[in-house]
């Protein structure tokens, strides 16, 4: 931001020293936009740097607003790559009342403005698409499509290509540079860098191959210093993509690879894998200098691009030093547009995570239903009607809310499938799931689109098999939001062995109890961790040693259950068996939240 900007001389943020849920401190106010703005903060316990994005305050009950906060976060946190901005939390301050949205805090600037400097050396451009490519790769594995792949979106530490970041899994914004940014259900990205199917060709369907194609076009940009003319009116759009574009500028060492990425068809774009491990014929083994514009280690910062990494260009001009350091954050924020896309899940069925090992005699996994439509995955009679474009009028407004709520509580997908209605309105919906597998969710979303005429924004935590039992259990006991406790943590993604905080709030005078199930289902009661506080209780937890994904339950029942205070550690279906039978026993309401935190090594 500039002294100059009419918008920060009308709105100067939050004030440094704002604390946020006793977890950040806001240090400063980076950017700010149509609907929310950006802090670089530090975390109070360790004093690491972080970027914060916030809704504005006249934002803050907008629904489709909070759908795209929650959408990116549910993106960022399946996505533990290192080409990938880090995601840390998405949750409200309570003080402010205020939704935000804490990620890692990126010192560097855009791809975009590095190269108002010039273009990249062919050595350079390789590793800047390796590494791209193996972000992309990450997600794509994941199930996710980022849908708006350009030199805006990726983030340049140092200027050194091989320590690029991905960002803005979820959001559409206008630029800076005065890209249109289209707006629709198919597409939320730049034109210029859209691919054939998201401006309606081969049956508007994307899928990974589409992030290809736009990954193309930025490799094009980034060797010749100059970006396509693949931009315009609706019908140039699609024309200019009907055939692969004139690639006379381009090394011919690459010059076969970008052809295949620019395909019209997807079907004859390679794969985000291929790109990634492709390497162009007698190419050098990676020079000793260091592929960025200075080396931090031999020259000040301020020094001149080496010449074995640049082309020759101009000085650098006034927009770079405005966007250089702290610009991922800036990039990061929330523009005057915004539109909802569903994440598409690749390879329906593909398991992310490995088997997990076996508890040898006290674990029988529970049965998985196939992907495919079968009776037992059928909506609701009640709530079934013909399939419609568009909502009725007669169900506008709460009704409709509701009836969409009452859809998402009542569909089965199987024994290891959860789904939660987290924002719902009658023309946007944001759900989270808990599954072993996305194919269940491929089959939902496809059902939920055909019942309610509109595509939801569905985040998926995917589950090992071993907790499959505490996936079902909280199918079997429910989703009732507005008395669900509410779980804050400090991380929802650490290493193992690294200590991980949180607090509980909205249980009211009902007993409270905390268990963590691991990733080979074994579950462990940590309730005597709880410290209460004012209206709320916190927990100090130290990880396991380990990797892989951990569900961290609070189960709230009007008074104790001895099944869910074992003093040692049970299998989950014997556990929640257990649990559950007690409950009933007693005629007790059982309400529980879960949150999903991966350790990694």
């Amino acid at each position: 931001m500039t002294p100059n900007d009419p918008f920060r001389s009308s709105y100067q943020g939050m004030p440094p020293g704002t604390r946020l849920n006793g977890i950040y401190e806001i240090e400063a106010v980076i950017g700010a936009g149509g609907m929310g703005e950006v802090y670089k903060c530090r975390e109070i316990q360790t004093g690491s740097p972080v970027a914060v994005k916030m809704l504005l305050p006249d934002m803050v009950e907008n629904e489709a607003a909070l759908a795209l906060f929650r959408r990116e976060a549910a993106a960022l946190h399946n996505l533990p790559h290192d080409a990938i901005v880090r995601y840390f939390l998405f949750t409200v301050e309570p003080v402010l009342q205020r939704p935000y949205l804490a990620m890692e805090f990126v010192n560097g600037r855009s791809l975009s403005n590095m190269l108002d400097d010039g273009p990249l050396t062919f050595e350079a451009l390789i590793k800047l698409m390796q590494r791209v490519a193996s972000g992309l790769e990450a997600a794509h594995g994941h199930g996710i499509i980022h849908r708006d792949v350009s030199p805006d979106n990726i983030i340049v530490p140092l200027d050194d290509v091989r320590r690029a970041k991905i960002i803005d899994f979820g959001i559409a914004r206008s630029t800076q540079m005065g890209d249109k940014t289209i707006i629709g259900s198919g597409f939320a990205g730049k034109d210029n860098y859209a691919s054939p199917e998201q401006v309606g060709l081969y049956g508007n369907d994307v899928t990974a191959k589409s992030d290809v194609y736009s990954l193309g076009l930025v490799l094009f940009h980034a060797l010749t210093g100059q970006k396509l003319d693949m931009g315009g009116s609706q019908f140039q759009l699609v024309e200019k993509r009907r055939r692969v574009p004139d690639l006379g500028a381009v090394d011919m060492r690459i010059r076969p690879l970008l052809e295949r990425m620019l395909q019209p068809d997807p079907a004859l774009r390679p794969t985000m894998g291929e790109v990634n491990s492709w390497t162009p014929a007698g190419l050098a083994q990676t020079p000793a200098a260091p592929l960025y514009g200075f080396d931090p280690l031999r020259r000040p910062e301020s020094a001149a691009p080496a010449p074995q990494d640049r082309m020759p260009s101009t000085a650098r001009s006034p927009r770079s030093l405005r966007l250089g350091a702290g610009v991922a954050a800036l990039l990061l924020l929330v523009g005057g547009g915004y539109a909802f896309y569903k994440l598409v899940w690749s390879a329906p069925g593909t398991a992310v995570l490995p088997p997990p090992p076996k508890l040898a005699g006290t674990m029988v996994p529970p049965k998985v239903e196939p992907a495919g439509p079968q009776p037992g995955r059928q909506e609701p009679e009640k709530l079934s009607a013909q399939p419609t474009a568009t909502p009725s009028p007669a169900l506008d407004g709460p009704r409709r809310t509701e009836r969409i709520r009452k859809y998402v509580a009542q569909y089965s997908g199987g024994d290891c499938f959860f789904v939660l209605p987290i924002a719902v309105s009658p023309n946007a919906a944001v759900i989270e799931g808990f599954g072993v597998s996305t194919a269940p969710f491929d089959t939902f979303d496809k059902a939920f689109r055909r019942e309610q005429g509109f595509e939801a924004s569905i985040g998926v935590r995917q589950v090992t098999q071993a907790q499959c039992p505490a996936v079902k259990f909280l199918s079997q006991i429910g989703s009732d939001q507005a008395r669900m406790p509410r779980i804050t943590l400090s991380a929802t993604e650490l290493k193992g062995g690294e200590t991980l905080n949180g607090t509980i709030e909205n249980f009211a005078n009902r007993v409270v109890e905390l268990l963590m199930v691991s990733d080979r289902g074994e579950v462990q009661s940590l309730s005597y961790l709880l410290k209460p506080g004012i209206d709320s209780l916190s927990f100090t937890l130290p990880t396991a040693r380990a990797s892989g994904p951990q569900l961290l339950l609070v189960v709230a029942v009007p008074q104790v259950l001895d099944s869910l205070r074992q003093p040692r550690p049970m299998a989950a279906d014997t556990f929640f068996l257990q649990a559950l039978s007690e409950a009933q026993r007693n005629k007790l309401t059982v309400i529980a939240a879960a949150r999903y935190v991966l350790l990694t090594n």
